[in-house]
């Protein structure tokens, strides 16, 4: 059987690397768009839209955390 502990801290170990590697691929994402042949309004373009799509994900992302926080503490003032 596996043990709570194990589970939890391999959760938090991903949940780390994923941002991680979340981090840096929008950093090379970034550096490519700089480094392009393209326009400077075309990068300015593909720059802003890249962060638009960021946001967006890190806001959906806090939406869903947020309502799984709220459930986890009704469920607590129910028991």
């Amino acid at each position: 059987m596996v043990e709570v502990g194990t589970v939890a801290g391999i959760s938090k170990l991903s949940i780390w690397l994923s941002g991680a590697f979340a981090v840096v691929s929008i950093g090379l994402l970034y550096m490519y768009i700089l480094m392009t042949d393209a326009s400077a309004p075309q990068k300015v373009l593909w720059a802003a839209g890249l962060s638009i799509v960021v946001a967006f994900v890190f806001l959906v992302s806090w939406s869903i955390s947020r309502d799984v926080v709220r459930e986890k503490e009704r469920e607590l003032r129910r028991v």
